[in-house]
Order: C-alpha cells, then structure tokens, then sequence
C-alpha cells in the first residue's frame, strides 16, 4: 500500500475513534497509548480472523502444503505476526512454520533438510542453495541511554573502542563487523561474547558494553528508552538480507504466489522502524 493511501487511512480511523493514535516525527512514527490500546484489539481480531481462515481449509478440498521459513530474531521481532497472516491471505492452501535462530543456524537447518526455505543474512554463497537478495539494512550502535554520545552518527574506528558485548564469532553481525575491522588494519576486540541478544542486551542496559545490532532486535528496548541508538558511519555497518532455499528442494517455494509473499515480507520490513533499509 503507498505510504500516502495508508496515512489516509489512518487519519481517517483518528477521526471515527475521536483520539490520535500516532506520534509523528522526523525518524517515523510511535503509537500513542490509545494507539497501543487499539493495537491489541487489531492482533486479536486478526487472530480471529486467521483462526477462522484455518477452520475453512477442511471444506477447501486438496491437501495443505506445509511450509518451515527460517526467519533472524530481529525478523521475527519486526514482522513474524505479519508474515503469518500475509501467507494466509495469499496462499491459503500453505501451512507455514516459523523457526527463530540466528543465521549461520538457519543455513545449518537448511543443509540438514530441517527447513524448506529461510530469510537470513547469512554471507556465503553455497551452489546448493538458490539465493535472492531482498534488501540491504544499516545496523547500529547501542548503548545505554545515559552513556549515549550526544551526535546522532558515531565513527566506526570509534565504535571499535568501546568494550563490545557481541553475539559469538559464527553469527553473521561478528563476521560483519570484524571483515570491515581487517579491511581498515583494525583489530576486533569483543569483551563479551554471548550467543543470546537478550544477555548482550541486558549488558548494555546495564551500562556493561555497548555492542553493534539491527534495531529491529532491540525495538522494544529502544522505544521504551533503556537503549539508545546511534547510525554508523565511516564506514557504515550494511548487511544483506537473502530469500534461500535448496536447489533440489524448491516446490511451493518457487511458485508465482509464495514469491509474491517473500516480496510482501521484504516491503513490510522496509517500511519498519529503525534507520536506512534499501530494497533491491
């Protein structure tokens, strides 16, 4: 939908309820708490309206296909509710799975058959697996909100200096990071290595370390203010997000309509909050 016909659109349900249910501002927007209220409501009705979807398919005729999509922990924490329902509109007849797991996993689940298909953010370039690339994302700085530099924009080598909580050498954010660290004759040096975000977020919280994420694993601690964010740049921090199946595997998967739905995805994610999200 274009961003002016879904402003419309909310304007329009502003003024049927009588309240203002977005904060707008330079970087997006923010629900108000008649917006949060509201909010609710919608995920219940739309699981409603899922629920009722999947009580129709015994009368449809013709067999479910099922489906298991590998999605990254900030993927699932932007649109994973999203996705659910986007499928059920457009491909009724596909029983979809999510697993949760950080990239080098999912391409790991994907050679051990476990996975039909995966969006990750994995690096390498495997001949077994068809890769389409979806969208390019900026990852930031974060740190505790009262350890925040005052500029909105912080340097890499400066980046480099802080005591880094990252998480674990195998994950795609470390490769990263370190392969632009060698590029400019730097060395990494992590403090914390963990391999749960959740233990590296509560460290910066704490005012432990600071580390380098997507914003969409740390939304919520970042809209609530535990957490702030700084855009990296010199040079930026950029990872690409690809659509990844196996080549002897494909099925639903290469089909018209389940393609369609990769792009749907891709576009809600692009239109997420946090900085510079590129389609390709």
């Amino acid at each position: 939908m274009a961003q002016t016909a879904l402003g419309m659109q909310i304007r329009n349900l502003e003024e049927e309820l009588g309240v203002t249910l977005l904060e707008r501002h330079s970087r997006g927007v923010t629900a108000t708490p008649a917006g949060e209220v509201l909010n609710r409501y919608a995920d219940d009705v739309i699981s409603l309206l899922n629920e009722a979807r999947q009580a129709m398919r015994p009368f449809q005729g013709g067999t479910d296909v099922q489906v298991s999509l590998g999605l990254t922990p900030s993927i699932m924490r932007l649109v994973g509710d999203d996705i659910l329902v986007e499928l059920a509109k457009t491909i009724p007849t596909v029983s979809l799975r999510l697993v949760e797991e950080f990239s080098f996993v999912l391409m790991r689940l994907l050679q051990q058959g476990e996975l039909t298909a995966a969006l990750t953010f994995a690096p390498d370039d495997d001949p077994a697996f068809v890769r389409t690339a979806l969208l390019e994302e900026e990852l930031c700085y974060l740190v505790a909100a009262d350890l925040a530099p005052p500029e909105e924009t912080i340097s890499f080598r400066k980046v480099l200096t802080a005591d880094l909580a990252l998480t674990g050498r195998d994950d795609a954010v470390f490769r990263l990071v370190d392969g632009i660290a060698r590029s400019l004759s730097m060395e990494l040096k992590v403090a914390y290595e963990v391999q749960s975000i959740r233990a590296v977020k509560n460290l910066v919280a704490k005012g432990i370390a600071a580390t380098i994420m997507p914003y969409g694993a740390a939304e919520g601690e970042l809209r609530a203010g535990v957490l702030k964010a700084r855009v990296i740049v010199a040079p930026s921090v950029i990872r690409t997000l690809f659509f990844v199946y196996p080549k002897d595997r494909g099925g639903v998967v290469e089909t018209p309509e389940f393609r369609r739905f990769v792009e749907a995805v891709a576009q809600r994610l692009a239109t997420s909050p946090g900085p510079v999200i590129r389609l390709l």
